[in-house]
């Protein structure tokens, strides 16, 4: 390469001046550095700059590579995803049967040149565009979704052979055929590539829904279902069959509601998958729970929690016995939460066993057990067994009935450390709702240490968020609750490739922290109202969940409206 000439095609397109020339020449002298990286350390020049200078000086073309531009699967597949990552290249065009246009970040270099050509076996014709838009099409691009759509026309050609009466799902098609069509290699694919996705945009479940005359697949995502690319109801049966074959459920049986579960890997990872079907009026749903271990946060520095509240919750599972509960509505976290305090709590020293409807997720140095209801091993049954194997901690998945929680409540008076769930709105409503099941006050107040109520809100992504100014009705009810809120600084997502176009990215915890003190245990066994308790918990010190989550608005972390969406005004916040 010569370094002269890109200087000079830089200097006379009036980019760098003389002078930055001269300097940056001199810094160059006695390095092994490419001219145009040390004028890009120097600030002289953009990176779409020296790609520019580049493709002049080659010869070669400069693509843009946009928002708009598209690239063909067909082509895409050429590469592998490592291999265009690893070099920052992608594929843009067969041009023929021997040659590809490959779009480089560096075009002059050989190793990468060479790599290309032996996975493809095509000749390289070279093109030129800056790092992050390279990166940015291997993201969309290499993307499982970007790909289903090719595969859709892969398995077109099952359509001719398959015929579906509608509202007919019940079994007139033959089973060895649906089995047939599932086992197809690109229905296979198809399948696989769904599963591929989920994983990588770190989705919780996948929903199957079949219409009238459509499909609809949706991913959820940061607890928001989005959309993808769905097979076409004439393929909906075949895909629904290979999924059973893949759960080892009953491929024969429609009618009835049936669950299953698989694992498959990804990413050098194992995936387990918890499936579910239901039986409605255009076929059957299906519902796939992705569960994926390596995502499982069991660090509890990383859920949410205020340095204060965290080292609270620490001292507070450090107690011998008592009970502590997690409260919330199902997807707010709890079970994050409780997996991340045994993580703490876990030691040689302890014998943990859990009980669990079901176990979502298997941990190291904890015993875990699965209620089985079809055998009667119910939470109240496994608790009277689990209280004979020496437990020092014992976590029930959710507190659903007075007997489990009267076994609970024994086993906190006689030195077991409980910890469980119980679904409630806030956390002084776990006491009524203890109440509600029958049992006592007295009882509820010997043995309750903590109740955390909690809530998940989604993250604004980092790349991508801006300042906005939020509407007055807005402050306006942010008022009552912090009388600072017209000093904050407000943001909202703007969407980028980091976070697929969503704004959002992550999720966090927002939390209301109720410690059972003597004053708290008093007003439970006065049988004090709840709003009266709610009031009192609050002078006592208790954050409500709403007033909790405007810390995060107001560190820039989530907006007002997402806060709002999982914490309503006047839930849990004296309103």
């Amino acid at each position: 390469m010569s370094t002269l000439k890109l200087g000079d095609i830089l200097r006379n397109s009036g980019v760098i001046t003389d002078a930055e020339l001269d300097n940056g020449l001199e810094q160059q002298r006695g390095t092994n550095k490419f001219l145009g990286d040390v004028l890009l350390e120097l600030g002289y020049v953009s990176p779409g700059d020296i790609a520019r200078a580049l493709a002049v000086q080659l010869d070669i073309p400069f693509i843009e590579l946009g928002e708009d531009h598209q690239l063909r699967a067909e082509e895409v597949h050429l590469v592998p995803e490592s291999v265009a990552r690893r070099f920052c290249l992608v594929p843009l065009k067969k041009e023929s049967a021997s040659a590809v246009t490959v779009v480089m970040r560096d075009p002059l270099d050989i190793e990468a040149l060479d790599t290309v050509r032996s996975q493809t076996g095509l000749e390289v014709i070279k093109a030129v565009s800056t790092e992050d838009r390279i990166l940015a099409a291997i993201d969309k691009f290499y993307r499982a979704d970007a790909y289903l759509e090719h595969d859709l026309k892969d398995i077109a050609d099952l359509e001719a052979e398959t015929t579906l009466i509608d509202g007919d799902f019940d079994g007139n098609r033959d089973a060895d055929q649906l089995r047939i069509e599932a086992n197809d290699a690109p229905m296979v694919r198809f399948v696989n590539l769904i599963l591929m996705q989920a994983v990588r945009d770190g989705a919780s479940d996948i929903h199957f829904e079949p219409g009238e005359r459509d499909v609809t697949v949706r991913l959820r995502v940061d607890g928001i279902l989005q959309e993808v690319t769905p097979p076409s109801k004439n393929l909906y049966p075949a895909v629904v069959t290979r999924i059973k074959i893949l759960s080892t459920m009953d491929i024969a049986e429609h009618r009835l509601p049936l669950d299953g579960r698989f694992k498959f890997s990804a990413y050098k990872r194992v995936i387990d998958v918890r499936v579910s079907s239901l039986p409605e009026i255009h076929g059957e749903k299906l519902v796939l729970r992705i569960l994926d271990r390596d995502s499982l946060r069991v660090d509890m520095t990383e859920i949410g929690f205020d340095q204060g509240m965290l080292d609270n919750f620490r001292r507070v599972l450090k107690v011998p016995n008592g009970i502590v509960l997690l409260t919330g509505p199902t997807g707010s976290g709890k079970t994050t939460t409780l997996y991340s305090a045994l993580s703490f709590l876990r030691s040689p020293e302890k014998n943990i066993q859990t009980v669990e409807d079901p176990v979502e997720y298997q941990l190291h140095q904890i015993n875990q057990m699965q209620v089985r209801a079809q055998i009667d091993l119910t939470f109240a049954n496994a608790l009277r067994s689990i209280l004979r194997q020496d437990p020092d901690i014992i976590m029930i998945g959710e507190i659903r009935d007075a007997e489990t929680a009267r076994i609970a409540m024994r086993a906190s008076l006689t030195g077991h450390l409980v910890l469980s769930t119980l679904h409630t709105n806030d956390s002084p409503s776990a006491f009524w709702r203890l109440r509600d099941i029958g049992i006592e006050p007295y009882l509820i107040a010997a043995t309750m240490k903590l109740v955390l109520s909690q809530r998940l809100v989604r993250k604004l992504c980092t790349e991508c968020k801006a300042e906005i100014q939020p509407d007055e009705d807005l402050l306006s009810l942010l008022r009552p609750h912090r009388d600072d809120v017209d000093q904050w600084v407000y943001y909202e997502g703007v969407g980028c490739t980091k976070c697929n176009r969503r704004g959002f990215k992550g999720r966090t915890g927002v939390f209301e922290y109720l410690e059972v003190g003597d004053d708290v245990r008093q007003m439970i066994i006065d049988s004090v109202g709840e709003v009266e308790l709610r009031k009192g918990a609050q002078e006592l010190g208790m954050e409500p969940l709403l007033v909790n989550g405007l810390h995060k608005v107001e560190r820039g972390e989530t907006t007002v409206t997402e806060l709002l969406g999982v914490c309503p005004l006047g839930l849990g916040n004296g309103g």
